[in-house]
């Protein structure tokens, strides 16, 4: 095998995705006690995302995200568990997980998923240099959740979900 072969082999197992879904009025108030934790979440890895993240809002002129590591990272962190149980990165359940956040408070949530990106700041970059994940990233949002697993071949999986609240 050449290595144009290999390099697009390799180009093909990095990949990125994303959804929004918009609610015209909250059902419930925000509500600060959350009874479901995030789950193994590589949290080394998830602050650097959260500050790279917030590093971009700043420079584009948006206020800062803040970081909800209870209901909204545990819902990335399972949908991660998910996408390592498929082995493959998707947006199945994205409405479920919206849905559940809008009952409890959400009037705006937005997703982002990737595969295989092994530190913060090369996810963060190619979804910023993706017009409709940079969109996400600088949406109408107020808070971000994320959830980082590590396949058996220590290949990360990523979900980061953005919340209005």
């Amino acid at each position: 095998m050449n290595i144009f072969k290999i390099l697009i082999l390799l180009l093909s197992l990095v990949t990125i995705g994303c959804e929004h879904i918009e609610y015209a009025e909250p059902q419930y108030a925000y509500q600060q006690n959350w009874q479901l934790q995030s789950i193994d979440t590589d949290w080394v890895m998830g602050d650097e995302v959260v500050n790279y993240i917030n590093e971009y809002r700043i420079e584009q002129g948006l206020p800062p995200l803040v970081k909800e590591p209870n209901l909204t990272s545990a819902l990335a962190a399972q949908h991660c568990n998910y996408m390592i149980s498929q082995q493959a990165i998707s947006h199945d359940g994205f409405s479920d997980r919206a849905e559940i956040l809008n009952d409890n408070g959400a009037v705006a949530v937005g997703e982002n998923v990737a595969f295989g990106y092994n530190n913060a700041y090369d996810v963060v970059s190619a979804w910023i240099n993706s017009p409709s994940h940079r969109d996400t990233i600088e949406g109408n949002y107020t808070h971000i959740g994320l959830g980082i697993r590590h396949d058996n071949y220590n290949t990360n999986y990523i979900t980061m979900i953005v919340v209005r609240f």
